[in-house]
């Protein structure tokens, strides 16, 4: 029978082999910290994207709002969360009025029913005035690139709809023209119709009693939304609407938007913080394990030396062996991440109160190398020091230490 070559990599796999307790004592610390690594920078990633998708949607610099409903505006955005609020669509004469406002666009927004037979789901419906909109548009010409008929929806990722693709609201069957991708924000739980479809649903709303039967519908609004012109200030433009138009909120995009990037800049700080000190105290536990490990294996170097082994030879073995626990801890680490990081990455989106939106799978794949190649190096990193010791020691004295 042919015996196989006691090569680098056999010896040092029936050393691992052989020891199942030490081996998996070492792999539980690669695996802790690629955990954090592969978890934190998907997570980081996640945060980046949504914020960035935020920022893409909000299109608009100012709102303009009934009194007292500026946090179910935010609500809208961020969380989709279904209101009503109205006003005299008219005012939009003096919002347009002021010294340097470039353009302006009404939207009706409805909120739907949950468990009634009149509406499929509970959520935010918002009606866009074609003739005018400058926020809404823009971005779902990448998915529609016509006007949205009547009686006709653009529905966003989370919303249910039927297997005959429609939706129905108010007893009002609406046939869905698109789907949004999702943005990790208050979108994906909105859909979007003309304005005309969204009037024409609030009238059956009012006949029904979901809204109050005094409304104007036909003259009402929800919001005014104004792109400032160019080189002109945001916060002096908001002042003077406010002078303007009184009676009315009114709600700067970059506020919102600034305060869930001071938020992100905390989470972000935090899972970068987690992750460089479980690495640092991955190498300094790894570097001692390997140092106690080492000095307990000095005679079996040595037998290895006296069998014809070069120094050489037993630096290798001591460094293929934590490359294998390395490459095992990684592999382990960052599959624990991933299960549980993209299943669950929506909900953890919803407890950080944070727009989540996970990368895709390029994005995906760049970041698992980079876990993975960091994750790897930590083993040889941490025992090298062991590994140069060992390939110095004299073989004569390591054998008669201890007699």
């Amino acid at each position: 029978m042919k015996k196989k070559p006691l090569t680098t990599v056999r010896i040092a796999y029936n050393n691992l082999s052989g020891k199942p307790a030490r081996a998996a004592a070492l792999v539980t610390v690669v695996v802790i910290m690629s955990f954090a690594l592969f978890g934190g920078a998907i997570i980081s990633q996640s945060l980046d994207n949504g914020i960035n998708s935020l920022e893409a949607r909000l299109g608009a610099d100012i709102a303009v709002l009934p009194l007292g409903s500026e946090a179910d505006y935010e609500n809208i955005i961020l969380a989709g969360s279904p209101v009503n609020f109205y006003f005299d669509s008219n005012l939009e004469r003096q919002v347009a009025g002021v010294a340097g406002v470039e353009r302006i666009t009404t939207q009706f927004y409805l909120a739907t029913l949950e468990n009634s037979s009149c509406c499929t789901q509970s959520i935010q419906i918002v009606g866009i005035d074609y003739d005018t909109d400058f926020v809404v548009t823009p971005w779902i010409a990448n998915f529609l690139q016509r006007q949205i008929g009547d009686g006709e929806v653009i529905v966003g990722s989370d919303v249910v709809i039927e297997s005959d693709n429609t939706v129905m609201f108010f007893d009002s069957v609406l046939n869905v023209a698109a789907r949004l991708d999702r943005t990790a924000t208050g979108m994906d739980s909105t859909v979007y119709v003309s304005m005309d479809t969204a009037r024409r649903i609030a009238k059956t709303a009012q006949e029904g009693g979901h809204i109050p039967g005094d409304l104007e519908i036909d003259s009402a609004a929800s919001s005014v939304l104004v792109s400032v012109a160019p080189g002109c200030d945001i916060t002096e433009i908001a002042s003077g609407i406010r002078k303007n138009t009184p009676g009315v909120d009114i709600v700067e995009s970059y506020g919102i938007y600034s305060s869930i990037a001071k938020n992100l800049r905390f989470f972000t700080g935090m899972i970068n913080s987690i992750t460089v000190v479980s690495g640092i105290l991955a190498v300094l536990i790894l570097a001692v394990l390997f140092s106690l490990i080492a000095n307990g294996r000095k005679k079996e170097f040595a037998v290895l030396r006296i069998l014809g082994a070069k120094r050489k030879k037993l630096a290798d073995i001591v460094l293929t062996e934590s490359l294998f626990i390395s490459l095992c801890g990684a592999a382990l680490g960052i599959l624990f991440a991933a299960m549980a990081v993209f299943p669950f990455g929506r909900y953890i989106g919803i407890q950080m109160g944070m727009p989540l939106l996970l990368p895709g799978a390029l994005d995906s794949m760049r970041l698992l190398l980079f876990a993975l190649f960091l994750s790897a190096a930590v083993g040889p990193i941490s025992s090298a020091y062991s590994a140069f010791n060992i390939s110095r020691a004299e073989t004569y004295a390591t054998m008669r230490d201890g007699e």
